[in-house]
């Protein structure tokens, strides 16, 4: 039994190897469209964080080398200390892999020129105090590294001519990478390059905003695709935060943004599956023997249905089954899981630690926490059927407030002795009063689920 999970491989010849999430036909379909491709164009994948982007941006360069693509990762998140974004993008490039030749030769002079320019440009502030006079020769292969150094001294042109001295460093600066790029036909390869962008959204928003305006007015270069893999509602909130809440943050996104890609959601129960398997739990489940062999189905159908009701993140579900792991090592094999209580428990820690402590101190009612999971997306749908009607019933089972749970199921029995008709109402009071006999009666014993609780809690105190 594994408690951390290791990053998923992806093998370069056999890219959906490891495709739990069957994300092959969605990386097909975007590698068609990057194929169709020819620059500058900046394709978006929007979707929430935690959502597999990463895996699925990691998947598609895979695909995209298979067919003679050069593509650049670039981590935004890994390197959001940078001051100037734009250092960061063109050393990436420095990783591009051309074999000897020609077009290598060529390749690294238009690079390294460019990689002068940047080193100058990212110092405009101390360049600002410069001599203008520096910027005098536009032999601008040879000049910028002086012009990086000599800082001292005061700025002897007008603010204009500074200006305009600097619009032609970045005209220069975008001839260089373009001219780099070009080489990748000559090599052989496919003339575009494509320039992955990952964890954008999780970068401070001065940093994430300066990236776009980068790519935007210096990058727009022929045979140049990005492909950006972001939470749009939260770099819209990056975008508010620094220009204000009032500001249009959609109507600005989108001038980065040439077509947007939302993730199709995932096949929930085959994730769970897949998750169990790379935690090393088959065989534990297997060896659960009796009524306890049905524990693997259970927490897989109910954990699925809540974790897609609680709206949980697929970094949040590998955690919720890191929380299980612990718990089974902590249960021996001949003892009750309580798979769907167990489901229930780690689902509701996961999203509302708050009322997780409540119920387990009994100040948050059954009836309550029942109330709140019918108001979630697709919530009141799992409470009406057998599903939510079974995850009632043990969380009475182990009420600690045994009064609270009498009362209740005397309502729901006095509801039904009382009413004649067929509503579905009367009919899920029946089918409660029934559950109450299999739940307790079944196992003849009363859950305490204070205790799964405490094993639930030491399993989020351990950190990766």
């Amino acid at each position: 039994m594994k408690f951390r999970l290791p990053e998923l491989e992806i093998p370069f010849d056999d890219p959906f190897h490891n495709d739990a999430l069957e994300r092959k036909p969605v990386v097909e379909f975007l590698a068609g469209l990057l194929d169709k491709f020819e620059g500058p164009f900046v394709l978006a994948l929007d979707s929430p964080w935690g959502t597999g982007k990463t895996t699925l941006v990691r998947m598609l360069k895979a695909q995209l080398a298979q067919a003679n693509f050069q593509c650049v990762y670039f981590n935004a998140w890994q390197t959001d200390f940078v001051e100037d974004p734009l250092v960061a993008l063109v050393s990436e490039l420095d990783r591009l892999e051309l074999a000897e030749g020609e077009a290598k030769t060529a390749f690294q002079k238009h690079l390294g020129t460019a990689k002068k320019i940047t080193s100058a440009v990212a110092k405009r502030g101390l360049i600002a105090s410069a001599k203008a006079a520096t910027f005098g020769g536009l032999d601008l292969a040879r000049e910028y590294e002086a012009i990086a150094a000599d800082i001292s001294g005061g700025l002897t042109g007008d603010a204009i001519e500074f200006f305009q001295k600097e619009q032609a460093a970045l005209k220069k600066l975008r001839e260089e990478l373009e001219a780099a790029v070009a080489q990748l036909k000559v090599a052989g390869k496919r003339e575009s390059l494509v320039f992955f962008i990952d964890e954008l959204d999780r970068c401070r928003p001065t940093f994430a905003i300066e990236l776009l305006e980068r790519i935007k007015h210096l990058f727009d270069l022929s045979n140049i695709v990005f492909v950006l893999s972001v939470d749009k509602a939260q770099l819209s909130a990056s975008v508010a935060s620094v220009y204000g809440e009032k500001s249009d943050t959609q109507e600005y996104l989108r001038r980065f943004f040439d077509l947007e890609f939302g993730l199709p959601k995932i096949n929930s129960k085959r994730h769970t599956t897949v998750l169990l398997t790379r935690f090393g739990m088959d065989d534990i489940f297997a060896d659960r023997k009796g009524e306890l062999q049905y524990d693997k189905s259970h927490f897989v159908d109910y954990f699925s249905a809540l974790a897609d009701v609680f709206q949980l993140s697929l970094r949040a579900r590998e955690r919720c089954v890191t929380l299980l792991a612990v718990v089974m090592h902590q249960t021996p094999g001949s003892q009750h899981l309580d798979a769907i209580l167990v489901s229930y428990l780690i689902a509701l820690r996961a999203k509302q630690p708050e009322s997780f402590r409540a119920l387990c101190k009994g100040t948050l009612s059954v009836r309550a926490a029942m109330d709140a999971l019918k108001k979630l997306p697709g919530g009141s749908d799992l409470v009406a059927d057998l599903s939510g009607m079974l995850i009632e019933s043990y969380l009475l089972a182990g009420d600690p407030n045994q009064n609270r749970t009498d009362a209740q199921y005397k309502e729901l029995e006095d509801f039904w002795k009382s009413s004649t008709d067929d509503s579905p109402t009367r009919a899920r009071a029946q089918e409660m009063l029934r559950l109450r006999g299999n739940v307790v009666s079944g196992y003849r014993r009363r859950f305490d689920y204070r205790h799964v609780a405490a094993k639930i809690d030491l399993a989020e105190s351990i950190r990766d």
